[in-house]
């Protein structure tokens, strides 16, 4: 009997999702906001950097190219900014 009631209301589900999505719109709507929430060009600029490994790959690269070497550590809660 359970199986029975199971297998019913999945035919109702599948019968309602398809009523709902005969165009897609549904996806699309969703596609369109997640490339209105994707970040610009200058947002990924951060992509940019030439992250090393370790302090030794970042020394290498800074004698290789004549730049400085940043140090970022991580001791804090990032979300909050306070790293």
């Amino acid at each position: 009997m359970r199986t029975l009631a199971v297998l019913a209301v999945s035919g109702v589900l599948l019968t309602a999702a398809e009523s709902f999505l005969p165009d897609d719109s549904l996806v699309n709507h969703v596609e369109k906001k997640v490339r209105a929430n994707l970040p610009t060009r200058e947002e990924r600029r951060f992509d940019l950097i030439g992250w090393a490994p370790s302090i030794k790959a970042a020394e290498e690269a800074a004698k290789r190219t004549n730049r400085p070497v940043y140090v970022f550590t991580y001791d804090g809660k990032i979300d909050t900014g306070r790293c």
